[in-house]
């Protein structure tokens, strides 16, 4: 089968000795134009054109390359390509510190919004953001001494920023233990860490991957051991506290003095929530509805607990009737399994190459796209890693079939010095050029799951299949939005909008003929593996190819199980980051104590014990949300279910697969990007306002 060939060539993965020169260049050419425009443009003949387009284009020229450096601080194998990222990054941020300090442009933008010109929506919208930039940055109510102050100490922060995520990125440590230590670990687990011998003695060495912890907070059955990996792991990055609570101090400090309450109030006018008083509204009104069914779930563990305690190890004497934080997932997980849910046994179903081609089938089919691979041999230079793979990606649609829609890249193994974890990366935006060609977006799906130790299959756990499928849907957000500036292409939409709709199409992992058309039994993958299965299991019958009925039941049963345990442990998140960014007084922010505020919260909405004060480490020094956009933004998290439980039940809930609604779904949400506003584009795809009432009815379903 022949296929067209893309109008758009990969990009170029620039060499490590190239990347600062190259963003010296870029940056040079931004800065060239600014002034071109300071220069010539007087406020009396400023309009849209002269002022404001020139100021789109270089944006829209230099985004390609801009993308591909700051990927590779994220993903690149060689050290000095992260760090020459990191070091262009700076660059980049310091340019754009300067433009928003400038006075002489704030006036040609300001003359331009007084011009009241007739702008088309994204026209508009863009001039009305980009006058609120440079607002928040004090143009109009700052002296001059006081903008290069708030200047020097936003450039300040941005360093801080950056030196906390590296310090995460970066972060290699590892526990030691005995390996009778890890009895009840999952073996595939236990063969994916590195080990070694001491005095004689098998040891291994877990890393502080998400991942990594998780396995023994899960299934070690000994309660020692993992206590020992929690008290390890929340003790991690000790370098990070005190980043974050000079990042919080700046932060206030440079928010007041723009005369914001908070640094709440400055990071919210940029999103979709009114104020902090209506996000701590609603924080208020889901804890009190979830709260209570929250507290039922825990005593069902607390109970599920001391009757494991009776049978196989002694609880410490007048120990109070709450959970350990070390405890909780294996509870959790033993709770499951009561359920009949067998989350290894799910697993098998789900080895990961397969998974992914059949999300990407399930994409194609739902919004009619194509997605065609590269062959290796394409790859050369357009790539950071041989593990990456990429696919062109066309349009399927009757009315506009072989078009081109972009390129699809998948990083989905972990390395060391990789970004630990899912996300979904844009490399280059898309864009109408002014002869009105277009450019065509990349976006990267980049996860870290780990290698498989021969030719066995990566496995997927459930939740990390949740997880993959979510921010594929930000990818394909990213590849379908069709705006005509950068600033507003895919998901660059406010963060509650965003998040809204990886969250709905969670969905889609809870609904049993999609986990089975996703499922493959990784025997089937490879004749030899098989061999080596009925070896492993003599006298067994062979798995069928397809995940069983029976199994899929259970877990999608237990979909609710624990639900407001999960909720509430995001309320805490959120209620910690408003704590840090919505104060009352700047003298509020110089004496935060941090650990009290965290595990005060941790206690009273996730209901987990405090442990004794050598045992509490400060696991809220890894939060790298705070650092990432997040800031005054984690309730986003919050709001992203109430928005997707309404989208998902007034558009697909009767038929997942509905024709009519996966086409409204893709002209009307994913399209448009932000280039319109976003509450708008909800209101008029929903048909009325969006409203919490699907989501607590969701909810608090059986």
């Amino acid at each position: 089968m022949t296929h067209p060939t893309p109008s758009q060539a990969l990009l170029m993965i620039i060499p490590g000795n190239k990347i600062v020169p190259t963003m010296e260049k870029i940056v040079a050419e931004i800065r060239e134009v600014r002034e071109r425009v300071a220069r010539t443009i007087q406020p009396s003949e400023a309009c849209f054109q002269n002022v404001i387009n020139p100021l789109i284009n270089i944006e829209n020229k230099t985004q390609g390359k801009v993308g591909v450096i700051a990927m590779l601080r994220y993903a690149s194998p060689d050290k000095h390509s992260r760090e020459a990222s990191d070091e262009a990054c700076k660059l980049w941020v310091e340019c754009e510190g300067e433009f928003t300090s400038r006075r002489d442009l704030y006036l040609l933008v300001k003359a331009v919004m007084d011009k009241s010109e007739p702008l088309a929506p994204e026209s508009a919208k863009y001039l009305d953001r980009l006058l609120r930039v440079f607002k928040q940055y004090g143009h109009g109510v700052l002296s001059a001494e006081q903008i290069v102050h708030y200047s020097e100490t936003k450039n300040h922060i941005d360093d801080l920023r950056r030196e906390y995520n590296a310090n995460i990125r970066n972060e290699d440590g590892k526990q030691r233990f005995l390996l009778e230590e890890l009895e009840g670990v999952l073996p595939r687990d236990l063969d994916l860490f590195s080990k070694g011998t001491e005095d004689g003695d098998s040891v291994i060495y877990v890393p502080f991957g998400r991942d990594d912890v998780d396995a023994l907070l899960e299934h070690a059955s000994n309660p020692t051991t993992r206590k020992k990996i929690y008290v390890a792991n929340a003790h991690k990055l000790p370098q990070n506290v005190e980043l974050l609570r000079e990042i919080i101090i700046k932060r206030d400090e440079n928010a007041r003095l723009l005369g914001y309450g908070s640094h709440a109030s400055l990071r919210i006018e940029n999103r979709a929530a009114e104020s902090p008083g209506w996000v701590i509204n609603l924080l208020d009104e889901l804890e009190k509805a979830i709260l209570p069914q929250g507290q039922q779930e825990m005593n069902q563990l607390l109970e599920l607990r001391i009757k494991d305690s009776a049978q196989n190890y002694q609880l410490p004497e007048n120990q109070p009737r709450q959970m350990p934080p070390w405890d909780f997932w294996y509870y959790a997980r033993m709770a499951e399994e009561n359920l009949q849910v067998n989350h290894a046994k799910i697993s098998e179903y789900f080895p990961m190459r397969n998974t992914v081609s059949a999300m990407l089938e399930i994409f194609a089919s739902c919004l009619q796209l194509r997605f065609t691979p590269l062959p290796p041999a394409s790859l050369e230079d357009c790539v950071w890693h041989e593990d990456v793979e990429v696919w062109s990606v066309w349009d399927n649609r009757e009315t506009s079939r072989d078009e081109f829609v972009g390129y699809l890249y998948a990083d989905l193994l972990s390395r060391p010095n990789k970004y630990r974890g899912s996300q979904n990366v844009n490399l280059q935006c898309g864009y109408l050029k002014d002869d009105g060609s277009r450019v065509y977006p990349a976006t990267i799906l980049m996860c870290s799951f780990p290698r498989p130790t021969s030719a066995g299959s990566v496995l997927l756990k459930h939740h990390e299949i949740v997880s993959l499928f979510h921010e594929l849907g930000h990818g394909i957000h990213d590849l379908i939005s069709r705006t005509s500036y950068i600033k507003f292409h895919g998901h660059s939409v406010v963060r509650e909008f965003e998040e809204a709709l990886g969250v709905m199409l969670e969905n889609w992992c809870w609904i049993k003929q999609e986990l089975r058309s996703m499922s493959r039994h990784y025997t089937t993958m490879d004749p030899s593996v098989l061999e080596t299965w009925k070896a492993e299991h003599p006298g067994a019958p062979i798995p069928p190819k397809q995940i069983p009925d029976d199994i899929l039941d259970s877990l999608i049963e237990s979909r609710n199980t624990y639900r407001a345990l999960w909720f509430l442990r995001q309320l805490a998140f959120s209620r910690f980051d408003m704590a840090l960014h919505h104060l009352s007084s700047h003298e509020e922010a110089l004496a935060l104590d941090l650990a009290d505020i965290y595990h005060n919260l941790v206690k009273r909405l996730s209901l987990l014990e405090t442990p004794d004060t050598q045992d509490r480490g400060y696991p809220f020094a890894s939060i790298g949300h705070l650092m990432a956009g997040y800031d005054a933004g984690y309730y986003s998290y919050i709001s992203a279910h109430v928005f997707a439980a309404d989208l998902f039940e007034s558009a697909f809930a009767e038929d997942p697969r509905s024709e009519a609604a996966w086409a409204k779904f893709r002209g009307g949400i994913l399209e448009p990007g932000a280039s319109r506003d976003e509450l708008q584009i909800l209101k008029e795809f929903l048909g009325h306002p969006p409203s919490a009432e699907a989501f607590l009815r969701n909810f608090t379903k059986p």
